[in-house]
């Protein structure tokens, strides 16, 4: 290679230029190719996003329209629940919207939408665990891309409420919260609620269809709603389903005294009984299969037996009269059983002055005074044969008792006649045998005031084995040992209770309902266990009686004794008051300062309420100036996620919980088939 001078001639000094190859086309290419690709990558990421945004916001449109349709059918039926009744056989739904073409919040329609709403009774229809519904909703396009939602409702039930009435008078007069009140779970009245100056807490919401007067006195936890559609309370024709659940459980009872406008004529009392069925025993009744239930029977006449009333409403009555309260003594099991059988029994005051009980007592005090002297023993047992009504009831142990009581043995198998034949044992009372005091195994079947109602069929072998003598007289509340059972116990007229329940019941009377002794559950619902729930529904009224049991007595001149085991009155229910309301019998009579209210004096101590009083109208338990009894209620929670067997509901709906369904092959039909048993 040649090198060219400056004068255009070959040098041989230049070196020549090498030979050039196409490397630069090959980047070219390359590159555009490259570029090419990311071009076209990014007009199909744009694509896809375009595609994936008209898919969300179809998919959106398709859940608004879903959600708004929901909401429709809600507001049906809330407005008109009897769509919820199947309309044909075998349709268990309703359709209320078909193929509908919905409108937006811009007033414009869903362009490409329509909606369907199918409406019906879902879960099971009896009642007994609520009553549920459910609302679906489809939103379909034109394509048939679908979305489907399900909300399911849940009748509200009257036993939500802490306190509810139709009315806030009694006897026309406005009754007021007031004096730092304090309710806890809902509130609710058809009628204007008055609060007063002295001042209320509401630690719940607070509804009214009217307004609350006496507001700025008031204290709102959780506001209140004034001018609100009003509730009707049920109609004795609703309610009549009660009597044919019960009869089918057959629990449905005579009360010998029907639905008199007088709570005094009672002579049917239902007692709810815990038993400890464990081997060994563990003294521990709160089991689920341990719940039973008992029913007295007064014979005609003893209405007052069967209330516990004291004697007199008077000067204090003769002690032979006393029948149903007395106090408690250590005696051997008999006149001839040896000292260590020696225990705490119970004697009517009307049988201190007999021969036999002087035997007995003298017995008792001489094993727990070995050191006395004959002569010491004697009289002691002298001073309690001779003792007066007054000494009696003024003993720390004395307390009273409702007729049929096993305490009551020595006055339950003793009659005016020389001879007391027992129909269902052939036991002849008195005998020597039955000389004796009472404990909570002397059950007598028939006795001087009446007899408990056996069960009509035998007692299962779990039962049986506790070796109970009231087993065959024992009503099993849960289905282990009673398969009938449906959790509705009905009375035809007035009826007593009380008793300590476990297990869920409504009790349903067509008379009044008189609390003639505490009301408890086995599973205290203060310490939140939802495991037992009593509903009492009385066509007339619910009272706290004014008997022996829960009210003191004049046992001597200007000498008022408290009977009970306490001095309180304690009311675990849900109370529903058809006729008028729930109260205390003779609120505004009887002592002032004997028993006490956390810390102040009164007539008759607390009404500690655990559960909910529904009334027609409000009821009053106590005045001013100490008779009755000072309130102290709190809510049972419990009652709304576990209300008692088919309490009667409010007729509002209110939401459970929302599902989504595959709205691949959904056929509205065959789902509320699934949903819903054959009824």
């Amino acid at each position: 290679m040649s090198i060219i001078s400056s004068t255009g001639q070959p040098s041989s000094s230049v070196a020549s230029p090498r030979e050039r190859r196409g490397v630069a086309l090959v980047f070219v290419l390359v590159f555009v190719m490259a570029m090419a690709a990311l071009a076209m990558g990014s007009i199909f990421m744009a694509s896809n996003a375009n595609l994936l945004a008209k898919s969300y916001d179809r998919e959106r449109d398709l859940r608004y329209a879903a959600e708004a349709a929901l909401a429709i059918g809600k507001s049906r039926v809330n407005a008109d629940p009897s769509i919820l009744v199947m309309r044909t056989a075998g349709q268990l739904d309703t359709i209320i919207l078909n193929q509908a073409i919905l409108t937006g919040a811009d007033n414009q329609p869903l362009a490409g939408i329509k909606v369907s709403v199918y409406v019906g009774p879902t879960g099971s229809t009896s009642g007994q665990f609520g009553r549920f519904s459910s609302i679906v909703a489809e939103a379909r396009d034109t394509r048939g891309n679908g979305f489907i939602r399900r909300l399911e409702l849940t009748q509200e039930s009257f036993a939500k409420f802490a306190y509810w009435s139709n009315s806030e008078s009694n006897s026309s007069t406005t009754i007021f919260f007031n004096n730092n009140d304090e309710l806890w779970g809902p509130v609710w009245s058809n009628d204007t609620i008055s609060i007063g100056s002295g001042g209320a807490t509401f630690h719940d919401e607070v509804g009214t269809a009217f307004f609350v007067a006496g507001a700025s006195y008031g204290t709102f936890s959780k506001g209140k709603k004034e001018y609100q559609k009003a509730i009707a309370l049920p109609s004795v024709a609703v309610l009549s389903n009660l009597q044919t659940i019960a009869a089918s459980s057959n629990w449905d009872f005579d009360s010998f005294v029907g639905a008199t406008s007088n709570p005094k004529q009672l002579r049917t009392r239902i007692e709810f009984v815990a038993v400890d069925l464990d081997s060994p025993f563990t003294g521990d009744s709160t089991d689920l299969d341990e719940g039973f239930f008992r029913i007295f029977e007064a014979k005609n006449g003893l209405d007052a037996m069967a209330r516990g009333d004291w004697p007199t409403g008077g000067p204090p009555p003769s002690l032979s009269n006393v029948d149903l309260c007395g106090d408690w003594h250590w005696t051997r099991t008999s006149t001839t059983a040896a000292a260590s059988s020696a225990q705490l029994t119970f004697f009517p005051a009307s049988v201190h002055n007999t021969s036999w009980f002087n035997a007995l007592v003298k017995q008792g005090i001489d094993d727990q005074n070995p050191s006395w002297t004959n002569t010491q023993v004697t009289n002691a047992a002298n001073a309690e044969q001779t003792a007066s009504l007054k000494t009696i009831m003024q003993h720390a142990s004395a307390r009273c008792y409702l007729a049929g009581d096993p305490h009551l043995v020595a006055t339950e198998r003793v009659t005016n006649s020389s001879t007391y034949i027992d129909p269902t044992t052939s036991l002849k009372y008195p005998t020597l045998s039955d000389q004796k005091g009472g404990t909570d195994t002397t059950f007598t079947f028939v006795g001087a005031n009446g007899n408990w109602k056996k069960w009509t069929d035998t007692p299962g072998a779990t039962i049986t084995a506790t070796g109970r003598s009231d087993a065959k007289y024992l009503y099993p509340i849960d289905r282990l040992f009673n398969n009938n059972a449906k959790g509705v116990i009905y009375f035809d007229g007035n009826v007593g209770v009380s008793g300590t329940l476990n297990g869920r019941i409504t009790l349903y009377a067509k008379g009044d309902i008189v609390l003639l002794d505490d009301l408890r559950y086995a599973n205290d619902p203060v310490k939140g266990v939802c495991r037992d729930i009593l509903g009492i529904i009385s066509d007339k009224d619910i009272l706290i009686a004014d008997n022996a049991i829960n009210t003191p007595q004049l046992v001597a001149s200007s000498v008022w004794n408290a009977n009970d085991d306490d001095t309180d009155m304690t009311i675990h229910a849900v109370m529903m008051a058809l006729g008028n309301a729930f109260g205390a019998e003779d609120y505004d009579t009887g002592p002032t300062n004997v028993n006490g209210c956390d810390g102040t004096n009164n007539g008759r101590g607390c009404i500690y309420l655990s559960g909910g009083i529904i009334q027609k109208s409000r009821g009053a338990v106590g005045r001013s100036d100490g008779t009755g009894y000072a309130k102290r209620y709190s809510y049972d929670h419990c009652a709304v996620v576990n209300p008692p067997p088919y309490f009667p509901t409010t007729g509002r709906f209110q939401e459970n919980r929302y599902l989504e369904l595959d709205p691949a092959g959904f056929n509205h039909t065959n789902y509320f088939k699934s949903l819903t048993p054959d009824p």
